[in-house]
């Protein structure tokens, strides 16, 4: 079966904290829809656009998707600390889960990170037509994607037509449990390793460190010892 795309839109911080703020308030789909059309208008004139943008906010932050609820929990938990690290990983747990495509470009740039390979839109794009097929809606996809991790501040162009990633350092123990969590939810395993937990290239612009005793201490997650090393499942 060939995956949707999904995003067709970049996005910013500030409607990601929009969308949060409306659905942290109480007010129901209809009212989040009808409030964020209000909102976007004042930047985004063509009704198309601001409808796929509206469209992807609501499946970030609007919608209630079942198997997720513990995921927007503690998303909600971390950006009402108001540090700027915790808000991005919020909203960047919620974009994994609901957005596969997102989740994918950010695979590809953590490994080449990883690996110290340059960052380009050309070595992006080959990888993910590998991943998904070469059509013309994902290579649109992939550059509103690449345009959303600038906007949220995660990537910095630099020369020669190469991106450099702005690192976050993330201590709050919520958001260290989030990391877990989403990472056994997306990658849909039994069970994870702590070695994987803790070198994702999903959250590469994430320090962090992942310790069996904030796992335990969470009541959320069951480790166990398989093949030699720990693992992780929920």
């Amino acid at each position: 079966m060939r995956k949707r795309i999904g995003i067709s839109r970049n996005i910013n911080l500030g409607w990601l904290n929009k969308a949060a703020e409306l659905y942290i308030s109480g007010k129901d789909e209809k009212e989040i829809i009808d409030a964020l059309d209000e909102y976007l208008s004042l930047e985004i004139k063509s009704p198309t656009n601001l409808k796929k943008t509206r469209g992807i906010l609501m499946n970030i932050w609007g919608r209630d998707v079942e198997g997720r609820e513990r995921i927007k929990k503690i998303a909600i938990e971390l950006l009402k600390t108001g540090k700027n690290e915790n808000i991005l990983l919020g909203h960047w747990c919620l974009m994994l889960v609901a957005y596969p495509v997102f989740t994918d470009i950010c695979s590809i740039i953590g490994k080449m990170d990883r690996q110290r390979f340059h960052i380009t839109n050309r070595d992006i794009k080959n990888k993910m037509f590998d991943l998904w097929g070469e059509r013309s809606t994902l290579y649109h996809s992939i550059d509103k994607n690449i345009k959303t991790l600038k906007d949220i501040g995660v990537l910095d162009t630099l020369p020669k037509n190469r991106y450099g990633i702005n690192r976050y350092n993330i201590e709050n123990k919520k958001g260290i449990i989030l990391i877990a969590y989403t990472l056994t939810y997306i990658k849909e395993k039994l069970y994870i390793s702590t070695m994987e937990l803790n070198n994702s290239p999903e959250f590469f612009p994430f320090e962090y460190n992942i310790t069996i005793d904030i796992l335990e201490d969470s009541n959320i997650f069951s480790i166990d010892r398989f093949g030699g090393e720990l693992v992780v499942s929920r």
